[in-house]
């Protein structure tokens, strides 16, 4: 927890301390920066949106030399005794000299997003996972990969990059996971929506903030039946079946109570192909039979030998261990279910048997054609839940600001009204200011935290 009280308990005088340095020189010590400062902003924005960093000097006495466009910029700041904040690289974007009186204003956004993310590419990823994904578009780029464990090995059967840079792509593949996905100190990192945990699985302080430390606030809270659910569209070649899905309150409070279905194998009749592999899960072994099945079937050698496939699986979490397998049976029953499914979705949506009572009207349908039922879901309910977090929204100004205070972190506040006080909320947006008289204020923009993270095995 932080108390934004401790700071004032600790820092009577409220001195805020700070460092920049250019291309790996101090600023104070080639310029005496800290007497030429005439004002700084610092913005902290979550994704891959760049964080930003101005800084206004005095240049009055003409001594300032321009810096580089392109030029590294450091910049770390805190309460005096307390430590610095590292808040990262930033790359000179713009450089301003203006006067009378002169100042030199240096506009610089996060070195983090290289031009590799930033660059439309187009490629196929096929038979992968989020976390291999997010791997090589690290690798590519220089950067540290950090995936959640929750998201690591989600499968990916097949998806487009098409005319498309990586962070888009990577953003859109995030959300379809109610995920987000961010460029942060060399980390390339993928991690829940709303879970206020690091994509290593640390959990994020909590802010705790009472009305007596904030100076001005505003709480918007918007009609959330503007959508009564999303649609998804897909088209499963693999099954030779389109479909679309519907995902609202109804289906959130089913998953709720629901346990996840257990998926079916072949029976243990004729030859089967073993996998040479102990797989860690049943789910995983599972998956590995069946992309190894769907391999055999482009084979006709292969696919005469075998009936199906077998995978072995010693899961230590739950200290169980078996044996799964996938065969033609398989297909030919997740073919009839898919089409069952998508003539029941059909009525869902039309005529009398639309038991949700919702329309094309007061549906929002996502753009993207899904490759399968499965992802097809897994998009609506992402972005039903992110709508959800977006019903309200509130920012406050805080006199004394936090240094520590990032985007994901969650936080409590305490002294308005009912609905505000009662909501678990989450820091989307910080905007740190440093005035030339030393004084420190910020502003935090929050949403409605995410208060259950569902995994994606509960589909």
């Amino acid at each position: 927890m932080i108390d934004l009280g401790q700071y004032l308990a600790r820092q009577p005088d409220r001195r805020i301390d700070w460092r920049i340095a250019v291309d790996g020189k101090q600023i104070s010590q080639t310029i005496d920066g800290r007497q030429r400062l005439m004002s700084l902003t610092h913005t902290d924005l979550r994704g891959f949106e760049a964080d930003t960093l101005d800084i206004e000097f005095d240049d009055s006495d003409g001594a300032l030399a321009l810096p580089a466009k392109g030029a590294e910029i450091t910049f770390a700041f805190g309460w005096a005794g307390e430590g610095l904040v590292d808040k990262g690289k930033f790359i000179v974007a713009d450089v301003q000299h203006r006067g009378t009186p002169d100042v030199l204003a240096i506009r610089a956004t996060s070195a983090d997003l290289a031009a590799g993310l930033t660059t439309q590419r187009e490629r196929a990823w096929h038979q992968t996972t989020l976390g291999a994904i997010v791997r090589t578009i690290a690798d590519e780029n220089g950067l540290k990969p950090l995936v959640h464990a929750s998201l690591e090995n989600i499968a990916i059967a097949h998806d487009d990059q098409t005319n498309e840079s990586s962070a888009s792509f990577l953003t859109r593949l995030a959300k379809r996971y109610d995920a987000y996905a961010a460029v942060k100190n060399n980390y390339l990192i993928v991690s829940p929506s709303g879970a206020g945990i690091t994509a290593s699985g640390a959990e994020l302080p909590t802010l705790d903030i009472t009305r007596q430390r904030g100076d001005q606030h505003n709480f918007l809270f918007a009609d959330r039946d503007t959508f009564a659910g999303v649609r998804a569209l897909y088209n499963d070649v693999d099954l030779a079946v389109k479909g679309e899905v519907v995902w609202g309150d109804s289906e959130d409070s089913n998953e709720r109570k629901q346990r996840p279905a257990t998926v079916s194998t072949t029976p243990v009749n004729g030859q089967y192909k073993a996998l040479p592999t102990t797989y860690p899960s049943r789910q995983k072994a599972l998956r590995a039979a069946r992309a190894e099945w769907k391999r055999l079937k482009g084979n006709k050698a292969a696919r005469a030998a075998y009936i199906g496939v077998r995978a072995k699986y010693n899961d230590r979490n739950l200290s169980a261990a078996g044996e799964v397998a996938y065969g033609q049976a398989d297909d030919d029953k997740a073919i009839a279910s898919a089409k069952r499914q998508a003539a029941t979705d059909a009525s869902r949506m039309t005529g009398t048997a639309n038991q949700f009572d919702r329309t094309a009207d007061n549906l929002k349908t996502l753009r993207h054609v899904y490759s399968n039922r499965q992802n097809a879901l897994r998009a609506a309910r992402a972005e039903w839940r992110r709508l959800q977090r977006g019903v309200a929204t509130f920012s406050l100004t805080l006199a004394v600001g936090i240094p520590e205070a990032i985007p994901e972190m969650p936080a409590i506040v305490r002294g308005w009204k009912p609905q505000i006080d009662g909501t678990d909320w989450l820091v989307t947006k910080a905007t740190n200011t440093i005035g030339a008289d030393g004084g420190y204020s910020q502003v935090l923009e929050f949403e409605v935290k995410a208060t259950e993270i569902v995994t994606e095995s509960a589909i």
